[in-house]
């Protein structure tokens, strides 16, 4: 009895990790012996260790059984004049804050947060300028920053239209951001060969980002290494060397056909080939509107999924489709116990670049009110644009699995 009393005095909030108890043994001196069990004390597990005459009572470590991380997934930042004067300020600053105010809520819940950014980021040293050859402010990316990205997409065919030293620059500028990840574009040869990797509680997800190209402009004969290109064996052993570090991988592709709302046969190549690697999900942009989702299973039953691409996030773009764009959210999962990782749930919400504002919201917070108000509306061919409008193009474009009562893809796989 005294025993038990010990033990359960031992169960309150101050209980140590490793605690000794001394105990009186008169009637077993004799007897000093080594025994150990298991116990459980306010439901957690516990290792009761007797030798001579004291007991041990020594906490097992246990990880949860599953630890879970939501992944969130824009489209292009693409900054045009009109997005770049948006941000001018009375005083003549600049702030891009406006871009992500509607969508705070929803980067607050994720951890892992990925925007595309189109343009370089080195107004500051070589001039703004839009289409054809982009360079956007460094604001931009200060206002990435503040609204929460982590994870930043810089392999894109404008990622040269500014020349070696623009990109070298905008590298600069993202160094002020230690904790963000910039993928797609190294300083030198190392860190290509380097994959990122984001660790939550042992739970590793390895992400990957290449372009098709880069509009004609070559990278420099002595720094081929400067932006990641989509290249089969260069993705093979990416992918393969990611697999051995990461329990999840990701692949980011700036890929595909402008304008399009199906994937192309260069689409679809690469994402056998990912699929055929093992890779768990990807994620593409480029073609600056919505395409398709679909979960692709290989020969030995892996599933991947694959959101072709999420179009514009918020641009300048002079047609009615091309504002409307993709959120995309996917949960994973590891399970500790059983060492397997997986996707539980996919959701795609629609956005809209609310043309004027210069900023996007979620089709479910979008009324015909805001879309009389979108500059798009006043653009040939576009006058009807509307909510319905949006909501048959979704329909159109993500099937059956886009809820038109809901205004969402929201898809549980396990």
């Amino acid at each position: 009895m005294l025993l038990s009393a010990l033990l359960l005095t031992s169960c309150s909030n101050d209980y140590s990790y490793k605690e000794q108890i001394a105990i009186e043994n008169n009637n077993h001196e004799n007897n000093k012996k080594e025994n150990t069990t298991q116990i459980e004390i306010n439901n957690e597990e516990v290792t009761q260790i007797e030798e001579n005459d004291y007991i041990y009572v020594e906490k097992v470590e246990e990880l949860e059984e599953n630890e879970h991380i939501d992944l969130l997934a824009i489209g292009d930042v693409l900054v045009h004049e009109p997005v770049y004067k948006s941000g001018i300020q009375s005083d003549e600053t600049l702030n891009y804050d406006h871009f992500f105010y509607n969508i705070q809520e929803d980067l607050d819940e994720a951890e892992i947060k990925i925007v595309n950014q189109e343009n370089v980021l080195a107004a500051s040293h070589y001039g703004y300028s839009s289409y054809p050859c982009f360079n956007a402010p460094e604001e931009v990316g200060e206002a990435e920053a503040k609204a929460g990205f982590n994870v930043i997409l810089h392999a894109t065919n404008h990622t040269m239209d500014k020349g070696e030293k623009a990109v070298y620059k905008t590298m600069e500028f993202w160094n002020n951001y230690p904790e963000i990840a910039v993928l797609g574009i190294n300083e030198k040869e190392e860190d290509q060969n380097n994959i990122y990797i984001y660790n939550q509680n042992g739970f590793k997800v390895a992400l990957l980002n290449y372009t098709y190209g880069t509009n004609g402009i070559p990278l420099p004969s002595d720094k081929p290494y400067l932006v990641n290109l989509m290249d089969k064996e260069r993705i093979t052993n990416d992918v393969k060397l990611a697999k051995e570090q990461a329990d999840i991988v990701v692949v980011l592709p700036h890929w595909g056909t402008e304008y399009q709302h199906t994937p192309d046969s260069f689409q679809k190549e690469y994402a056998q080939l990912l699929s055929d690697l093992g890779v768990d999900l990807v994620i593409g942009t480029h073609p600056h509107v919505l395409e398709n989702i679909e979960v692709i299973t290989n020969d030995e039953g892996h599933q991947m999924l694959v959101y072709y691409s999420l179009g514009n996030y918020v641009s300048g773009q002079t047609k009615k489709d091309r504002v409307v764009g993709g959120l995309a959210k996917v949960s994973i999962e590891k399970d500790y116990k059983t060492n397997e990782c997986y996707i539980t749930e996919y959701e795609l919400d629609p956005i809209v670049t609310q043309q004027g504002e210069y900023t996007a919201y979620k089709l479910e917070d979008y009324t015909d009110e805001l879309a009389s108000q979108n500059r798009i509306k006043y653009r040939e061919g576009c006058s009807n644009f509307s909510v319905e409008y949006i909501n048959d193009l979704c329909s159109e474009i993500l099937g059956d699995d886009f809820s038109k009562s809901e205004q969402k893809v929201k898809v549980r796989l396990r």
